[in-house]
């Protein structure tokens, strides 16, 4: 619970223009729930090794896979209750009331472990560990922002809104081309920053000299 007067030190400007709030709401960054869990399972190397085995090799000795996931509830936002271009005016309910959707990610990785000498003098073994993560792997799309008005990550719900149907009319009656006009304001309504990142995958070797 990350309660207070304020998300950071202009909020109560933003707010209004007669000083501080005194009255406590839930911060922009207030998380009521976070769930976390982790699987790791690991195959050892020689004597230890209960692994597959191909051709006398123990292909997996020193190899592990971990599994971790999240699952967390939506942060606060102030909902609008008046529809503007991109976004919206007015409160619609309390400060930071209304709540964004939960989120939830698996991330993955698998790495294996090699030992080796640099030169037949070495007196300490060089360790080289090769891992794939997957961040993401279910390609989730949480949404971490939303339209205020419309409380949509995608659609800001200016044109179906009165304001937006007047705005439309408009276009069409001054002769401008009005698919145009709907096709650019999809386009400049689309904020990839709504939705935390998709999937990603990373390569990488560690050395541990």
């Amino acid at each position: 619970f990350a309660d207070g007067s304020g998300s950071d030190a202009n909020s109560s400007a933003g707010i209004n223009s007669r000083g501080p709030i005194r009255s406590l709401i839930p911060l922009s960054f207030d998380e009521r729930h976070r769930f976390t869990a982790n699987v790791d399972y690991r195959f050892d190397s020689g004597k230890a090794y209960d692994g597959p085995v191909i051709a006398g090799m123990d292909i997996l000795s020193n190899t592990g896979i971990n599994f971790t996931a999240i699952g967390v509830s939506g942060q606060p936002y102030s909902a609008n209750s008046v529809a503007a271009q991109f976004g919206g005016s007015g409160f619609k309910g309390g400060i930071n009331e209304a709540r964004l959707p939960w989120q939830f990610s698996v991330d993955a990785r698998i790495d294996k472990s090699f030992n080796f000498k640099p030169s037949a003098s070495a007196k300490k073994a060089i360790v080289a560990n090769i891992y794939l993560r997957v961040n993401n792997v279910l390609d989730v799309k949480n949404v971490v922002g939303v339209y205020g008005y419309s409380g949509d990550p995608d659609n800001d719900g200016y044109l179906t809104s009165s304001f937006g149907i007047d705005r439309v009319t408009a276009v069409d009656a001054s002769g401008r081309d009005l698919q145009a006009f709907l096709d650019s304001y999809s386009w400049r309504m689309n904020a990839p920053g709504n939705y935390l990142q998709p999937r990603r995958l990373y390569l990488g070797i560690l050395f541990n000299l």
